[in-house]
């Protein structure tokens, strides 16, 4: 979790509870400074969660931590992490809109997995056009054989859009409705940004945002 190499005997599971994102950010900056950019913005966004770091010339870490609830120390990368994902799942409580911080997780998956999940933040962009199903292997439904659901996720769109006018008395679109997941999602990783860089006195400005995770190109854009 901190970044670095062990020796096999001297290995513990906590030290490793965060290796995941932390060998992201290693990467992230190797592949930085061999393109020649040296203070950087980490946004690593999965399937259940987005990562966010901060580099300008050295690793940050940090020495204590909490990880689901559970206090820890061990040295570990400083790491901000937000619910907000590829498989977040997306709801309409009567009243507003959520993202998160529930998650489809990878079975049943989001509602184009084909396996009876719910709608996710992938679905959004499967509704947009952002995520094309003829660029995608048939890997989906229930014998993995089949392509992504594009028609099952506009469906359930239309639908959620009819609760939604029927609630607010305004008239939306199935697309509208994904785009407005989106923002949300967006404005809640750009949230979390803020409070690793701006919030700490640092001028994101002169940055760049580094992406990287299975979504994390899909709102670069959005969220820079």
């Amino acid at each position: 979790s901190s970044g670095g190499l062990t020796e096999a005997h001297r290995f513990q599971g906590k030290d490793a509870i965060l290796s995941g994102p932390a060998g992201g950010i290693v990467g992230m900056v190797r592949t930085a400074l061999a393109a020649g950019h040296e203070r950087l913005i980490g946004f690593d966004m999965g399937g259940t969660s987005t990562d966010v770091s901060h580099y300008a010339g050295e690793f940050e870490r940090a020495f204590e931590t909490q990880v689901a609830g559970v206090r820890m120390r061990a040295p570990m990368m400083s790491i901000h992490t937000v619910a907000a994902g590829g498989g977040s799942i997306l709801a309409f409580d009567g009243a507003r809109l959520r993202v998160g911080p529930q998650s489809a997780g990878a079975n049943p998956g989001p509602a184009s997995y084909r396996r009876g999940g719910p709608l996710a933040v992938t679905d959004a962009n499967v509704m947009l056009g952002r995520i094309q199903p003829r660029h995608f292997p048939r890997v989906f439904g229930p014998a993995g054989n089949e392509p992504l659901d594009a028609d099952g996720v506009r469906a359930q769109f239309t639908k959620l859009a009819e609760q939604v006018q029927q609630a607010s008395g305004r008239d939306t679109s199935a697309e509208a409705l994904a785009a407005g997941f989106l923002r949300i999602a967006v404005q809640a990783m750009a949230n979390a940004i803020k409070r690793i860089s701006v919030a700490r006195g640092y001028d994101v400005t002169g940055y760049t945002l580094q992406c990287f995770g299975g979504a994390g190109g899909q709102h670069a854009c959005g969220v820079a």
